[in-house]
């Protein structure tokens, strides 16, 4: 499968899990996750859905060694850091978040390398 693809289906099916989320918390009108709702939809649908039309448009950084472990670890870190957000706020424990946000920093940095050493000539 295209990694464009994967990035754009994983990101529409955070989407969905996100607006779920919202939903649920407006049904109780609790809104003490809103934190964690938010960033579940920006990492774990806007962001991948840039990733992923980013691959579109130069389909030759796929050729990294880089590029599937960097999807991989987005959204592995985006589940990491959410969860870890929602333990923050219930329990005021940071570690899993930290963890996870690490881990989305780590991959955003490596797509910046993979985009940046890409030859843009082949490109």
């Amino acid at each position: 499968m295209r990694i464009d693809v994967v990035f754009i289906s994983v990101g529409l099916v955070f989407l969905v899990f996100g607006m779920a989320f919202g939903m649920w918390m407006g049904a109780r009108e609790d809104f003490q996750l809103a934190d964690a709702h938010a960033h579940w939809n920006l990492l774990g649908f806007v962001v991948p859905t840039a990733y992923g039309l980013i691959h579109r448009a130069y389909p030759r950084l796929v050729r990294s060694r880089l590029a599937w472990p960097q999807c991989i670890a987005h959204f592995v870190g985006v589940l990491l850091f959410v969860s870890g957000l929602v333990i923050v706020i219930l329990t005021s424990n940071q570690l899993l978040a930290i963890v996870g946000s690490t881990v989305v920093l780590l991959a955003t940095l490596t797509f910046g390398f993979v985009f940046f050493t890409a030859d843009k000539k082949a490109i």
